[in-house]
C-alpha cells in the first residue's frame, strides 16, 4: 500500500500557526490606543501583510527538520516572543504618549527611565486583556508548530519552502506599487493617502493602521538604514515655499525691541492648574500679560517637550518622521533666535535642571547658538537642583541669568515634570512634603502632585520677579511663559478631560502662552495659534529680521485667521475643526475647508522636514 504523500493535519496546523501570528496583531491593532479611522479594522491591506509575514514565520519553523522539536518549539518562541514584546511595547507607549514609536525614537531609550513608574498606572482591565489574548495565542501557536506536510526529500523541502519565502517577499515588496495614485487636484488630501504614507513615513501610528506592525516595522527598519539623498528639487520647493510668504508688519512690530527677555519653558504646566489657588504668581502674571488663550501645542517628533522646546527657538518642529532632533545638531540654524539675539547684541544662555548629556542637549543647544548650557546639577544636590526656584535661590545660577545685558535667557523647568501616579513621584519629587495642603485635595492622588509641582514652578516665577525688582532689571525685561505639552502621563484621561474642559486628546492640547512685561496693557488674544507660531511672534514683537525663514505664523498678523494642526490630519481653526481619530468635523465645517487644511498641513510638514534633511540654511549660505 502506498504511503501518503500530504498530511492534511500537519497543513491544518500550519495555516493554524500563521493566523495565530495575523490575530495578535490585529488584536493589538484594534485597541482603541491603536486605531483609529485611518482605514476600516479589516482593511485588506494590513491583513494581507500580516498573512505574508505569518506565513514567513510559519514557513521557517516548518522549515527546521522534523527530528529537532525542541529547536522548532525555541525558534517560535523567540519570533512570538519578539513580536509580542514589540507589540506590548508600542501599545504601552501609545498609551502613554499617544503615538507609535519607531527605531530611530530608541535612541531616547536612556531618557525613556523618567516614565518607568508610571508604566504599571496603565495595567488596568484592558491590558491585562491583552496580556491574557498574548498568552493564549502564545500557547495555541506552540501546539500547533507543525510538522512538515510532504513526505518528501530534503531537496524538494528546501526548495518548496524557499519558494513560499521567496513568493511572500515579492509579494511584500510589490504591493505598495499597487497603491493608488493620487493627484492633487483629484479633492482628495493625498498627503494622507497609503502611497503617500508609505513613501514619506511620515506618521507612524497611521503606517500601523494602514499596513500592519509587521509591515511597519520591517520598513522602518529599512528607511533607518536606507541614507537620505538631498536634491535640487528639493531645495527648490523649499525656496519657492518661502518665496510666496510676505513679511508682514504690525501695531505689535519691535514693541519690545532691546529689552532683556526670560523665555520660560513650562514643563506639564496645563491651563488648569493656573489659577489664583494654585499658581498666584502665574495667575496675576496672565492677567497682566499678553495672553493668548487658543494656543495649542501638538506632540511631533520622539520627544514632546524637545519638541515644542526646538520649536519655540527655531520655528520648526521635530522631525515628523520620528528621526531624533539630535541627528539634526550638525545642521546650520543662522536665524534661531539664539543667533537672532546675539546679532543685536544679546547674550543667550539656557538653563536646566538636568545634565548636558539628557536629549543631548548641549550638543542641540549650541548648534542653535547658545552660548553656554547651564545645569542646575552642577550647582546642586539632585533633590534641590530639581526644583525650580533654585534658578533664583542659588546666587550663582542667577548671576548667569543676568550677566551681559542685554541677555536672552532661556529657562527650561522641571517641577512640574512627569506625575507617576501614587506617591512614588518621579526623581524623588518632594512637592507634597513642602506643600502638604494638596495631599487630598483632589479626587486623584496624581491631580494632588501635579497641582502641588505646578506650585513649585510659580514659586520660581515669584522669585524671579522680587530678584528682579531689587536688581532693579524688572523694568527693562520681558518674560516669556510657553508650556511645553498637557500633561500626557496621568493615567486618569478622563479625569483630566473635565479638569481641562476638553472633549479630546485634541483639546487636551490647549496651554498657556503668555508675554509679561512690567506696564504692559494687559490683552487676551483669542486666535487660535500652534507651536510653529511662538517663533515668527517673538521675532516681530522684538524686531528680529529672520528674512521670513519660518513655517509658522506671526499671531499678530491680521491676515492670519489661526489654525493648529496636528500629525495625523487633525485640526483646529477660529470657526471649525476635524478630528482625524473618529473622522468628526465640528463647526463651520466643508470637504472643501477640509480639504484646503489637509494640503496645508502637507505643505508645512513636508518643507519643514526638508529643510531639516537638506540644511536648508547651510545651501543657502554656501549660495550666496
Amino acid at each position: 500500500m502506498r504511503k501518503k504523500q500530504i498530511c492534511f493535519k500537519e497543513i491544518l496546523k500550519y495555516i493554524g500557526l500563521i493566523l495565530c501570528f495575523v490575530a495578535v496583531e490585529t488584536y493589538f491593532r484594534v485597541q482603541p490606543q491603536m486605531q483609529s479611522l485611518y482605514v476600516p479594522v479589516l482593511d485588506e491591506v494590513p491583513i494581507l501583510f500580516d498573512l505574508l509575514y505569518g506565513t514567513i514565520f510559519a514557513t521557517l519553523i516548518t522549515w527546521i527538520p522534523d527530528s529537532r522539536c525542541f529547536l522548532k518549539k525555541l525558534v517560535y518562541t523567540v519570533i512570538y516572543g519578539f513580536w509580542v514584546i514589540f507589540l506590548f511595547s508600542e501599545y504601552l507607549y501609545c498609551r502613554i504618549f499617544g503615538r507609535v514609536y519607531g527605531i530611530k525614537t530608541l535612541q531616547y531609550a536612556g531618557e525613556g527611565n523618567d516614565f518607568i513608574n508610571i508604566i504599571f498606572s496603565y495595567f488596568d482591565s484592558a491590558t491585562f486583556l491583552l496580556i491574557g489574548f498574548f498568552l493564549l495565542v502564545g500557547v495555541l501557536g506552540w501546539f500547533l508548530v507543525p510538522n512538515y506536510p510532504l513526505k518528501t526529500g530534503k531537496t524538494i523541502k528546501r526548495c518548496l519552502g524557499g519558494g513560499i519565502f521567496a513568493v511572500c517577499v515579492a509579494v511584500i515588496v510589490l504591493t505598495p506599487a499597487m497603491f493608488k495614485e493620487v493627484s492633487s487636484d483629484s479633492g482628495t488630501a493625498t498627503y494622507y493617502m497609503k502611497k503617500v504614507i508609505y513613501d514619506k513615513w511620515i506618521d507612524n501610528k497611521r503606517a500601523v493602521s494602514m499596513f500592519g506592525a509587521y509591515e511597519f516595522l520591517s520598513r522602518d527598519i529599512y528607511l533607518s538604514f536606507l541614507p537620505k539623498e538631498v536634491s535640487e528639487e528639493d531645495v527648490s520647493a523649499v525656496n519657492e515655499y518661502f518665496s510666496e510668504d510676505e513679511i508682514t508688519v504690525n501695531d505689535m512690530t519691535g514693541i519690545f525691541a532691546g529689552k532683556n527677555v526670560i523665555f520660560v519653558l513650562m514643563e506639564s504646566m496645563d491651563d488648569w492648574l493656573i489659577n489664583e489657588e494654585n499658581t498666584p504668581t502665574l495667575a496675576k502674571m496672565m492677567d497682566e500679560a499678553i495672553t493668548f488663550s487658543n494656543m495649542y501645542t501638538p506632540i511631533y517628533g520622539s520627544a514632546a517637550t524637545l519638541n515644542t522646546e526646538f520649536c519655540s527657538y527655531t520655528g520648526l518642529l521635530a522631525p515628523a518622521d520620528g528621526n531624533p532632533i539630535v541627528n539634526y545638531t550638525n545642521n546650520f540654524y543662522p536665524y534661531s533666535l539664539p543667533h537672532l539675539f546675539s546679532e543685536e547684541g544679546y547674550s543667550a544662555r539656557s538653563f536646566h535642571y538636568n545634565s548636558p548629556q539628557y536629549y543631548n542637549r548641549q550638543n542641540i543647544h549650541n548648534a542653535v547658538g547658545f552660548q553656554e548650557y547651564v545645569s542646575y546639577l552642577d550647582y546642586e544636590d539632585v533633590d534641590t537642583a530639581a526644583m525650580d526656584a533654585t534658578l533664583t535661590e542659588n546666587d550663582e545660577i542667577y548671576e548667569k541669568l543676568i550677566q551681559d545685558t542685554p541677555f536672552f535667557a532661556y529657562v527650561i523647568t522641571y517641577s512640574a515634570h512627569c506625575t507617576s501616579g501614587g506617591k512614588n513621584y518621579s526623581h524623588e519629587d518632594r512637592a507634597l512634603e513642602i506643600y502638604p495642603e494638596y495631599l487630598n485635595k483632589y479626587e486623584s492622588e496624581e491631580m494632588d502632585s501635579i497641582s502641588a509641582k505646578a506650585r513649585l514652578t510659580d514659586d520660581m516665577f515669584a522669585g524671579l520677579l522680587e530678584r528682579l525688582k531689587e536688581d532693579g532689571l524688572l523694568e527693562n525685561t520681558v518674560i516669556i511663559g510657553v508650556t511645553d505639552h498637557y500633561d500626557y502621563t496621568i493615567s486618569d484621561q478622563d479625569y483630566l478631560k473635565e479638569l481641562s474642559q476638553s472633549e479630546n486628546v485634541y483639546e487636551l492640547s490647549k496651554t498657556p502662552f503668555f508675554i509679561w512685561a512690567e506696564n504692559i496693557s494687559p490683552q487676551t488674544v483669542e486666535k487660535v495659534a500652534n507651536t510653529t507660531d511662538i517663533y515668527p511672534t517673538i521675532c516681530n514683537l522684538f524686531g528680529l529680521d529672520n528674512h521670513g525663514y519660518y513655517i509658522g505664523n506671526d499671531i499678530f498678523d491680521d491676515g492670519y485667521e489661526g489654525y493648529a494642526y496636528w500629525q495625523d490630519g487633525s485640526w483646529i481653526s477660529s470657526d471649525g475643526a476635524f478630528y482625524s481619530d473618529t473622522g468628526e468635523g465640528i463647526g463651520k465645517f466643508s470637504e472643501d475647508q477640509d480639504l484646503q487644511m489637509h494640503n496645508l498641513i502637507s505643505e508645512k510638514l513636508e518643507v519643514n522636514q526638508l529643510i531639516l534633511d537638506t540644511d536648508y540654511f547651510a545651501q543657502l549660505e554656501e549660495n550666496d
